[in-house]
C-alpha cells in the first residue's frame, strides 16, 4: 500500500485543506436534511436549503454534460454536503470509487481571487469536484480490486493515483472548457505567469505537484497543471490525453506515469520541460514588446503581502506580509514609516568606506535600488487566524479582518481594533461574516460585504460607543445572484456628507463590474471598463475624488486605469508588463501599488504627473462574458434556481451508512502484540457510527478479545457505548509484571457527555457508568467530570493547556464494599519561537475499601478503550499490571513536537518502587471523514525505563487502531 496515494486521495481540495473530519468541519448536531436526486444525496441545513437544493439541479446537469464530454460516468450515487466551515471560497472531493462524495463551501470568492472568474461559483465548484470523482474514482476493471475497494476503504484510498497537477489540472481544465471562465482563461493567472517565465522561476516538474515554501506553490498544479494539459491537447489531440484515463482504470494496474508513457512519445517530465521552454519563449516575445516600466521600486519585500494602505497623514503604511515556513504561515501586520530610509544609506555608505580603507583593492557591494522603509510597529496574527484587509480609522487606529470561532465549528470573518499607541487590540464584531469593507469618512461607521448561508450583500456596522460593532443598516439585500466586494468611499472635505460609495459586483453569468451609488438617492453610475476586459478588481479614489483607478486584465495583462468621472475619460496608466494589484494614493499624488513576481509582490511607486497615459476610446459598460473559448460540451448558463422536482427531501437522521473492514496491528515490547480484524460503518457527519472487531494475539497468544462500539452524535448531547471481553496472560508478557496468571475481563461501557466551546475554550462535560466482571467478580461504577482545553497562540509565543476531572463512585462484586475515587489530569505547555516546553500531572485516588484496583501499565487497542478503563493507568512503555495499587500519581516534562514529544515521566503507585521513563512518542489521528480513516490513531515510541530497584529496560511501540 503506499501511504503517498493514501493521501493525495484526501488532499484533493479546491485550496488547500488541513486533514480533520466533517464533524469537525459541520456541527453533526444541527438538523440535517436530504435532498435526494437520481444520482445524489445532497446534505445541508436549513439555513442552506436555496444553495443545496440550487446545487442538486446544477449537480444532474454537470453530470450528463460530463457524460457526453467523457464517455464515463460515475454509477454510484454521489454524496454532497453543504458547508460553509470557515467562510471562505473553498470545497474537496474525496474520489472513493464505491463512497464517493464532495463537500461544497457556499461562500463565493472575491474579486481579485484566482477563481473569480465565473459563470458562478456554485456552477464552477460543482464541476470542478464533479469532474475530480468522474476522473479519479473510476471503479477499477479489475473485479478483484474492485471487490477489494468495496469492502476495505484504506486499500481503495491506496488505488487513487497520486500526480496532485494531474488531478487538479485536469478539473480545471474542464472547469475552464465547459464554462469558457475558469483558471484557465483568467488574465490575472496569465500575468502573473508569464511573469514567472520571463524570471525562469516555472515549477519545475517535481515542484509542480508541492506545496512548499515558495511563493504561489500551493496553486501551481492548478495554474500551470491545466496549462500544461492543454499543451498536451493541442500537441498530441484530446484523444492521447483521454487514453491515459482509460488506461489509468485497467485490468492492468497502472502508475500514472505507465499510463502515460504508454500512449505519449515522451515521458510526462520531458514533456513538461518542452512546454515550459515554450511558454517561456513567448512570455519572453511578449516582454520585448514593452518599453521601460511605468513605476519604479518603493519598496522590495519577500513573501506573500497584501493589501498596502497608507495613513491619512500619509506617513505611514500599513501592509500584511505572510511568510511560509515548513509549511506553516507566520502572518504580521507592520507599519512602516513611508520617508526614505536616509539612516540605512548612511549605515551603507559607511560600511563601504571602511572596507575599502581596509582593502582599497576589493569592490564594495552594489547599493540596493531602495532601502527598506523604516518598520514602526508589527502585530502579530492571533491562534493562527490571519490578517486581511487593514484600512485606517485614523493615524493611531487600525480595523482589519480576521477569523473568530464563536461555537463548535463556526468560522467567521470578523472586524479587529489595533490600536498602535498602546498596542491595545479589541474585537468589534462577531459571528458577522464581513469580509472586505471601508470606514466612512466621518469615523462613524463601516461598509462592509457580509457573506452568508451563500448569500452576499453590503451592509453598515456602527462605529458609534452606543451601538459599536452592531449592523445597523442593510445597503443591499442579501442575494445568491450577486456577489459585493471592495466597498470605497468617496473622499470628501466634508466627511459628514460623504454619500457616494464605489463598489464591485459581480452578477450570475457576467463579469465584475463597478458602480458608484449615491447612499441617499440610490442613484448608480456604471464606470467604463476596456471593451473585451476579463479580470477587474482594486478599485481605488484619488484624494479629491475626482478620479477612481482600479486594475483591469485583457489579452493576459492586467492594467492600472485612471477613470475621470467629470470628463468620462478612461486611461490606462501601465503597459501591462507587470501583474498589478492594489493601487493606494500618497498625498503628493503618486500612485502606489504591487507588483508581482516569482519572489512575491514588491512595493512600486508611479508619479501620476508625469506617467505617460494611454487613452482608452473603446469602452464598455457592459458585463455579459464572452463564453467563445469554451468547448462543445458547454454548460448551460448558471442559475441559482430550485426544482423539487428533482427530488425528495427527508431528515439527514444517521445519514447514508458506509461499511468498510478495517484492520489494526500492534507491537508493544513491554506486553504483547495484537492483530485485530473489523467490520466499521458511519456516516460522512459521524452522526452515527459503529464497529465490531476481533482482537488477538497471533504470535503468543498473550492477549485476545473482542469489542462493539457505537456512537450517536446528533443530538447536543452525545452517547456513547462501548462493550468487550478479553483475556489477559499476565505471566506471559515480554517484560516482568504481577503474575496474575490469566485475566479474564468483560464489560460494558455507556457515557453522555455535552461539549460546549466559545473561542480557543472547550469544556466537555459527561457522565458515565462502567459495569464490569473480572475474576468471576461483578463490580461497576458511576463516574460525572469534565475536559477542558484552551488555548492562546501569539506567533511568537504561545500557551496551551488542558484540565481533566472526574469523581467516580463503585461497587465491588455487588457487595457494601462500596468506594470512591477520582482521576484527573493537568496539563500546561508553551512554545517561543521554535522552541517548546510542556509538564504535565495525572492523579487516580481510590478510597482505601476499594482493595487495590488501580493498575499501571499497558496499552490502549481497538479492543481496549482508554476512556473505558478508568482504573487501568494504560502507558505503552511498560506491561499490563506492572504495578497495582490505590493511589497513583505520573509527573511529566516533555519538548512537543509535530506530531509527539521527547519526555520525561516519572510513575508512582502508592509507595511502591517508583518508575522513571524517558524517550520519544508520536500519535497521529486520522478523521478526514470516510468510514476507514476516521478514528484511526496511529502511536509509535521509544523508552528506557528504569524502574527504582529493578533493571532498566529499552521499549519500543508501534500501534495501529480505532479510538473512540
Amino acid at each position: 500500500m503506499k501511504i503517498t496515494n493514501t493521501l493525495s486521495a484526501i488532499t484533493l481540495a479546491l485550496s488547500g485543506l488541513s486533514l480533520s473530519s466533517h464533524a469537525q468541519l459541520a456541527n453533526n448536531s444541527d438538523n440535517w436534511q436530504t435532498f435526494e436526486t437520481e444520482n445524489f444525496r445532497v446534505h445541508y441545513t436549513e439555513n442552506y436549503k436555496q444553495w443545496a437544493l440550487s446545487s442538486a439541479r446544477e449537480l444532474e446537469q454537470v453530470r450528463k454534460l460530463v457524460k457526453q464530454q467523457q464517455g464515463r460516468v460515475l454509477q454510484e450515487k454521489v454524496d454532497a454536503y453543504i458547508i460553509d466551515s470557515y467562510n471562505s471560497a473553498n470545497g474537496f472531493a474525496v474520489p472513493l470509487s464505491n463512497k464517493p462524495y464532495m463537500a461544497l463551501f457556499t461562500t463565493p470568492p472575491l474579486s481579485d481571487s484566482i477563481i473569480a472568474n465565473a459563470t458562478s461559483w456554485q456552477q464552477i465548484l460543482v464541476l470542478h469536484e464533479y469532474v475530480h470523482l468522474v476522473h479519479l474514482a473510476q471503479q477499477s476493471r479489475s473485479k478483484l480490486r474492485n471487490n477489494i475497494s468495496n469492502w476495505f476503504d484504506i486499500y481503495e484510498a491506496s488505488q487513487i493515483k497520486g500526480e496532485r497537477w494531474v488531478a487538479e489540472g485536469y478539473a480545471t481544465l474542464l472547469e475552464s472548457q465547459m464554462t469558457g471562465t475558469g483558471r484557465l482563461f483568467n488574465n490575472q493567472v496569465e500575468a502573473i505567469l508569464q511573469q514567472f517565465a520571463r524570471q525562469g522561476a516555472l515549477p519545475s516538474y517535481e515542484q509542480l505537484s508541492n506545496a512548499d515554501d515558495n511563493f504561489m506553490s500551493g496553486s501551481m498544479a492548478y495554474i500551470v497543471g491545466v496549462r500544461y494539459l492543454t499543451w498536451l491537447e493541442e500537441n498530441y489531440g484530446k484523444e492521447t490525453l483521454d487514453a491515459v484515463w482509460t488506461r489509468w482504470s485497467a485490468v492492468k494496474n497502472r502508475t500514472f506515469h505507465q499510463a502515460f508513457n504508454g500512449v505519449f512519445p515522451d515521458s510526462a517530465k520531458n514533456l513538461y520541460q518542452r512546454f515550459v521552454a515554450e511558454y517561456t519563449y513567448k512570455a519572453m516575445t511578449k516582454e520585448a514588446q514593452f518599453s521601460s516600466l511605468d513605476s519604479k521600486l518603493w519598496m522590495d519585500l519577500t513573501g506573500y503581502v497584501d493589501a498596502p494602505t497608507l495613513n491619512p497623514s500619509g506617513e505611514q503604511l500599513a501592509v500584511v506580509e505572510t511568510e511560509i515556513k515548513d509549511g506553516k504561515a507566520k502572518v504580521t501586520l507592520n507599519i512602516y514609516s513611508t520617508k526614505e530610509n536616509t539612516e540605512k544609506a548612511k549605515e551603507f555608505e559607511k560600511n563601504t568606506k571602511e572596507l575599502l580603507a581596509k582593502d582599497p583593492l576589493d569592490i564594495a557591494d552594489k547599493a540596493p535600488e531602495v532601502f527598506k522603509r523604516k518598520q514602526l510597529f508589527t502585530l502579530n496574527q492571533t491562534n493562527q487566524r490571519g490578517i486581511k484587509n487593514p484600512r485606517w480609522l485614523n493615524d493611531d487606529t487600525i480595523i482589519f479582518g480576521s477569523t473568530s470561532l464563536n461555537g463548535k465549528n463556526e468560522f467567521h470573518k470578523d472586524l479587529i481594533i489595533w490600536q498602535l499607541s498602546n498596542n491595545q487590540v479589541t474585537q468589534l464584531t462577531r459571528g458577522e461574516n464581513l469580509r472586505r469593507f471601508d470606514i466612512a469618512p466621518d469615523g462613524q461607521s463601516i461598509i462592509a460585504e457580509r457573506s452568508r448561508y451563500g448569500q452576499s450583500q453590503l451592509v453598515r456596522v456602527s462605529l458609534a460607543d452606543n451601538n459599536k460593532g452592531t449592523v445597523i443598516e442593510e445597503i443591499t439585500n442579501a442575494s445568491t445572484n450577486q456577489v459585493y466586494d471592495f466597498p470605497r468611499f468617496k473622499p470628501t472635505n466634508k466627511p459628514t456628507e460623504s454619500t457616494e460609495l464605489a463598489y464591485l459586483v459581480s452578477t450570475l453569468n457576467n463579469k465584475w463590474a463597478l458602480r458608484v451609488k449615491d447612499l441617499n438617492t440610490n442613484e448608480e453610475l456604471a464606470i467604463p471598463l476596456p471593451t473585451d476586459y476579463q479580470y477587474l478588481s482594486f478599485p481605488e479614489w484619488s484624494k479629491d475624488g475626482e478620479y477612481i483607478y482600479y486594475v483591469a486584465g485583457k489579452h493576459g495583462m492586467t492594467k492600472l486605469y485612471q477613470y475621470h468621472i467629470a470628463n468620462n475619460n478612461l486611461s490606462a496608466i501601465s503597459s501591462g508588463e507587470q501583474a498589478v494589484t492594489w493601487p493606494t494614493l500618497d498625498k503628493q499624488n503618486n500612485l502606489l501599488h504591487l507588483a508581482i513576481s516569482a519572489n512575491g509582490p514588491d512595493i512600486y511607486q508611479v508619479n501620476l504627473a508625469e506617467v505617460e497615459k494611454t487613452a482608452i476610446t473603446n469602452t464598455t459598460i457592459k458585463t455579459n462574458i464572452n463564453k467563445k473559448q469554451a468547448s462543445k460540451y458547454l454548460l448551460a448558463d448558471a442559475s441559482m434556481a430550485v426544482d423539487e422536482t428533482l427530488g425528495e427531501n427527508s431528515n439527514y437522521g444517521v445519514g447514508p451508512q458506509e461499511g468498510t473492514i478495517t484492520l489494526g496491528e500492534s507491537y508493544y515490547s513491554a506486553s504483547s502484540s495484537m492483530f485485530e480484524l473489523g467490520y466499521k460503518s458511519g456516516d460522512i457527519l459521524e452522526r452515527f457510527d459503529w464497529q465490531v472487531n476481533i482482537s488477538q494475539d497471533v504470535f503468543d497468544n498473550i492477549l485476545s478479545g473482542y469489542a462493539g462500539t457505537v456512537r450517536w452524535q446528533g443530538w447536543p448531547v452525545k452517547l456513547l457505548a462501548h462493550g468487550y471481553q478479553f483475556d489477559l496472560k499476565t505471566d506471559k508478557q515480554y517484560s516482568d509484571a504481577l503474575a496474575f496468571g490469566k485475566i479474564k475481563e468483560k464489560g460494558l461501557f455507556v457515557e453522555a457527555s455535552y461539549p460546549f466551546s466559545y473561542d480557543t475554550f472547550a469544556i466537555d462535560s459527561f457522565v458515565q457508568a462502567k459495569y464490569q466482571t473480572l475474576a468471576k467478580e461483578d463490580s461497576y461504577y458511576l463516574s460525572a467530570g469534565f475536559r477542558q482545553h484552551w488555548s492562546l497562540d501569539k506567533q511568537t509565543w504561545g500557551i496551551k493547556q488542558s484540565f481533566t476531572g472526574q469523581f467516580m463512585l463503585g461497587d465491588q462484586d455487588n457487595q457494601a464494599s462500596s468506594y470512591q475515587g477520582s482521576n484527573g489530569s493537568i496539563d500546561i505547555n508553551g512554545h517561543f519561537n521554535n522552541f517548546g516546553l510542556g509538564f504535565s500531572y495525572t492523579w487516580a485516588e481510590r478510597s482505601k475499601d476499594a482493595g487495590n484496583i488501580l493498575s499501571l501499565g499497558g496499552y490502549t487497542s481497538t479492543l481496549m478503550q482508554n476512556k473505558a478503563h478508568l482504573n487501568k493507568k494504560l502507558t505503552p512503555e511498560l506491561a499490563f499490571y506492572q504495578q497495582i495499587g490505590n493511589d497513583y500519581q505520573s509527573y511529566q516534562a516533555y519538548i512537543p513536537f509535530e506530531f509527539g514529544q521527547l519526555f520525561y515521566r516519572r510513575h508512582d503507585m502508592n509507595e511502591q518502587e517508583q518508575i522513571d521513563s524517558y524517550g520519544i512518542s508520536g500519535t497521529v489521528n486520522g478523521s478526514f471523514g470516510f468510514t476507514g480513516i476516521n478514528n484511526i490513531s496511529l502511536n509509535l515510541g521509544i523508552a528506557q525505563v528504569n524502574p527504582e530497584n529493578s533493571k532498566s529496560e529499552t521499549q519500543g511501540w508501534i500501534g495501529l487502531s480505532h479510538q473512540w
